[in-house]
C-alpha cells in the first residue's frame, strides 16, 4: 500500500445517506481505516461548513470543501473565494424586491427570510433541511459569504443573469441556481489541497453519487461512481452500491 495518496468523498448520497442527520457508525470505522492505510482524506461537499464540521472535529477527515469549492478548511481556514459584501447587499436586494427566496453561506447557511414552494422543496431535496429553520441574514453584519442561491424557476435566468454580468451563475437543480464570485467548482478547492500537499491527482480515488461529480471523478486517477446516475458511471472506473459495504475491498484489491 502506497503512502500520501488521498482519497476524496461527496457528502449526500455517498457518505451521508437519504435521511441520515450524519454519517453512521459504520461509515465512522471505514474512514478510520482509511486514515490507517494513510489516505489523505478530503470531502467535498456543496453544503456550508458548519453541516460537516463534525467531521473534523472527530480526526474523520483532513480537509473539508464546501460551499462548491468556494471555503476549504483542515484545522482552520487553508482557501478562500469570499463574495464581496457590496455584491452581497445587491443580490439580496434584488431577491428581496423580486419575491425571491435565497440562502448565503457563510460558514453556516443564512436565508432572506422568504419562503415558498421552491425554496421549500429545493433544500429538502438537495440537503434534507427545512427552509423555515434557517437563521436570517443581516447583510450589514455577516462576514464572509462564499456562495449564494437564488430559489426560482427557470424563467428567471435571464433576469439574474443580466443583473449579475460579472458573477459566475450555475442552475444545478430545477428551482436553484448558485451565484458565485467567479467560476468555481468542488475540483478547484479540490486541486488547491493536493497542490499543497506534493500530490498528483492521478494518485487519487475520488467517490461520488451525482452529476456534479463527474469533475471529481474524471481528474482523479481511480473514480468510483455509486450505482445510480448513468452519466456519472459512464466515467468512473469502478461502480459500487455503497461506501460502506463495498470500499474498502476495491481499495484493497487494487492494491492502491
Amino acid at each position: 500500500m502506497k503512502e500520501n495518496k488521498a482519497i476524496i468523498f461527496d457528502y449526500d448520497g455517498t457518505l451521508l445517506l437519504k435521511g441520515e442527520e450524519i454519517i453512521s457508525d459504520k461509515i465512522k470505522i471505514l474512514l478510520k481505516n482509511l486514515k490507517d492505510k494513510n489516505f489523505l482524506i478530503i470531502l467535498a461537499t456543496g453544503r456550508p461548513l458548519n453541516h460537516c464540521q463534525y467531521l473534523l472535529d472527530e480526526n474523520l477527515v483532513d480537509y473539508i470543501v464546501s460551499a462548491n469549492g468556494s471555503l476549504v478548511t483542515a484545522k482552520e481556514r487553508f482557501y478562500s473565494i469570499p463574495i464581496s459584501s457590496d455584491k452581497v447587499k445587491n443580490f439580496n436586494e434584488f431577491c428581496s424586491k423580486n419575491n425571491v427566496p435565497s440562502t448565503f453561506y457563510s460558514e453556516d447557511i443564512l436565508t432572506n427570510g422568504v419562503v415558498d414552494n421552491k425554496i421549500v422543496a429545493g433544500l429538502k431535496d438537495a440537503m434534507n433541511i427545512n427552509a423555515l429553520d434557517l437563521p436570517l441574514i443581516d447583510v450589514e453584519e455577516v462576514e464572509d459569504i462564499y456562495l449564494m442561491c437564488a430559489f426560482c424557476d427557470k424563467s428567471m435566468d435571464v433576469k439574474l443573469r443580466s443583473s449579475f454580468p460579472d458573477m459566475y451563475l450555475l442552475r444545478w437543480h430545477p428551482f436553484i441556481i448558485s451565484v458565485l464570485e467567479q467560476e468555481v467548482s468542488k475540483t478547484n478547492g479540490i486541486m488547491e489541497i493536493l497542490t499543497h500537499h506534493h500530490i498528483s491527482p492521478n494518485d487519487c480515488i475520488a467517490v461520488g453519487d451525482g452529476g456534479n461529480d463527474i469533475d471529481m471523478l474524471q481528474m482523479v486517477g481511480r473514480g468510483i461512481a455509486i450505482k445510480g446516475n448513468k452519466k456519472l458511471m459512464e466515467v468512473a472506473d469502478y461502480v459500487i452500491h455503497s461506501v460502506k459495504d463495498e470500499l474498502i475491498s476495491i481499495i484493497e484489491i487494487q492494491d492502491f
